[in-house]
């Protein structure tokens, strides 16, 4: 039988056909391991995100009793991050001091990743970690306020850490104890916005009273608000509506600017309050209630010890 001797001998081609065999097998193998591996990173990576939310949440959630109470600041890291699943303990909550003493905390959670191609290799787990960081400073910047101002003066605000606990008022007569007749017709109402001149309509003086003021609102020179529309029926519907709720309340600096019949109100801070009452009638006005630590949004102080510090502060991540 004539055989070209271009075409290998049966010998060699099965030699060939078992060489494609195991590099296929080698491929198959190559390409599930890769799977795998992918897999496995795929649950890391799901798990650290979920660490770090985690981690994140209970840092700021800590932070709201900061720097007035550490050991709080740390229960509440703690709780808030094992109501998650994440098995934290004290020992992984620390407090430091940033721009005041005890303004920051430091969450760090710890927990294994389970494994599932990377276990034919021996490892059950890995360990998977994050740290998050929260400071509590003075507002720069405050978003959702109320129209009303308060006096720096005012007798609760004078307490060491401000603002005393016991039962307050608001007197919205400042402008008239004051003797101020320039500007008659203002007392303690503002223009939440910065620049503006006082024409407020009745309608979004109202809206700011009951929900707030839903911009930012930096510290600086503000308009006052005719006062009459104390005693307008939109605004003490607003009024009556936050009754029993806190509020977040300007709080102004005298003595009182005039341009022409507007009070001009120089902001330098900014005070919680709870309103248990108020009243009003013609050209007077009280609001009753208590003064309040308030967490705000808003953005915090630029520069530490800018601003005098009346008990609302702003919590923000540093890491």
């Amino acid at each position: 039988m004539f055989v070209s001797s271009s075409t290998p001998p049966p010998s060699r081609l099965r030699e060939q056909r078992g060489q494609v065999i195991v590099l296929v097998a080698v491929a198959m193998l190559s390409i599930l391991g890769m799977a795998g591996l992918v897999i496995d990173v795929g649950v890391w990576y799901h798990q650290q995100r979920a660490e770090q939310a985690t981690a994140d949440a209970a840092a700021l959630a800590g932070a709201q009793a900061l720097p007035d109470d550490p050991s709080t600041a740390v229960e509440l890291a703690v709780q808030y991050a094992n109501e998650n699943g994440a098995g934290l303990t004290a020992s992984d909550v620390t407090i430091s001091t940033d721009r005041v003493p005890d303004d920051t905390i430091a969450v760090h959670v710890d927990k294994p990743a389970p494994t599932f191609f990377t276990k034919l290799f021996g490892l059950d787990s890995i360990p998977i970690n994050a740290r998050a960081a929260a400071r509590s400073d003075t507002v720069g910047s405050a978003d959702y306020v109320a129209p009303i101002a308060v006096s720096s003066q005012n007798p609760m605000l004078q307490c060491t850490p401000p603002p005393c606990p016991d039962p307050a008022e608001i007197d919205l007569l400042d402008l008239k104890q004051k003797g101020s007749s320039d500007a008659a017709g203002n007392f303690s109402l503002l223009d939440l916005r910065i620049g503006a001149n006082g024409a407020v309509g009745d309608s979004m003086l109202a809206d700011w009273m009951q929900n707030g003021y839903d911009q930012d609102m930096p510290l600086g020179i503000y308009t006052g608000v005719p006062g009459a529309k104390f005693n307008g029926s939109l605004f003490d519907a607003a009024l009556q509506a936050r009754v029993g709720s806190e509020v977040l309340f300007p709080v102004y600096n005298p003595p009182i600017k005039q341009s022409g019949s507007n009070a001009q109100f120089n902001i330098i801070g900014w005070v919680g309050f709870k309103i248990s009452s108020w009243s009003g009638q013609g050209n007077s006005g009280k609001v009753f209630g208590t003064f309040t630590r308030y967490i705000a949004q808003g953005i915090q102080a630029s520069t530490p010890g800018s601003q005098p510090d009346f008990g609302a502060r702003a919590i923000q991540l540093v890491q």
